[in-house]
C-alpha cells in the first residue's frame, strides 16, 4: 500500500513504483470508480475497440448456457 496526498487542486501523484508495475504512462487516461467508500483508479485502454478483440472468446457458448439452465 501507498498513501499519497490530495493537492488543493484534487489532484495526486502515482508513486513511480506503481507505475511501473501496471504499466501507467504520461498521457494515459484513467477512469475513478466509486466503488462503496472506496474509490478505484482503472486504467484505460489506448484503442477501446482493440482492448474488446478477443473477449467473446471468454464467454460460455450458447449450448453451454443452456446446459447450465437445465441443471438447475
Amino acid at each position: 500500500m501507498e498513501i499519497v496526498t490530495l493537492t488543493s487542486k484534487g489532484q495526486v501523484t502515482i508513486p513511480a513504483k506503481i507505475c511501473r508495475s501496471k504499466g501507467l504512462k504520461k498521457g494515459m487516461r484513467v477512469a475513478l470508480v466509486e466503488i462503496g467508500a472506496r474509490v478505484e483508479l482503472v486504467a484505460l485502454p489506448e484503442d477501446p475497440i482493440q482492448a474488446l478483440i478477443g473477449l467473446g472468446k471468454k464467454l460460455p457458448s450458447i449450448n453451454e448456457i443452456e446446459a447450465e439452465a437445465d441443471v438447475e
